[in-house]
């Protein structure tokens, strides 16, 4: 068993990588003036939505975002206009960098011949999209 046939575990962050870049003043005018359609207001950035309908379906999407908890159901109405597919999603997180830290399998614990690097990062340009080359 190599790499590519394990399921992964993406974590995606929201906000300048599947949706333009908003602040939480940004998110709060909106809600304010626009209510219950204020999900409307979100611009989706196509290249991620692509990239996101390529990830396998038997992976797992954990959606992270710096934007308040008190911005959970318009941005869980946001998601579901755009179908846009997810797990999980984790609020409130610091506007700081992410660092996801994995232990490497050592061969032979998934039917691998080589140990097996459990941890990637992708950065990409705010609110240009995740590439679908991204892929590892």
């Amino acid at each position: 068993m190599e790499q590519e046939s394990l399921n992964k575990t993406w974590f995606i962050d929201i906000d300048g990588t599947i949706v333009k870049s908003r602040n939480d003043e940004q998110l709060d005018e909106a809600i304010g003036s626009m209510r219950d359609k204020s999900h409307l207001s979100e611009e989706p950035i196509k290249k991620s939505l692509e990239f996101i309908q390529s990830i396998p379906v038997n992976d797992t999407i954990v959606l992270t975002t710096a934007r308040d908890s008190r911005h959970e159901e318009h941005t869980l109405k946001m998601l579901n206009h755009f179908k846009i597919r997810y797990d999980r999603i984790l609020f409130d997180l610091r506007a700081g960098a992410r660092i996801l830290i994995n232990d490497i399998k050592p061969a032979g614990i998934a039917g691998n011949s080589e140990p097996l690097k459990m941890a990637y990062a992708i950065n990409v340009k705010r609110n240009e999209g995740i590439p679908i080359e991204a892929l590892p």
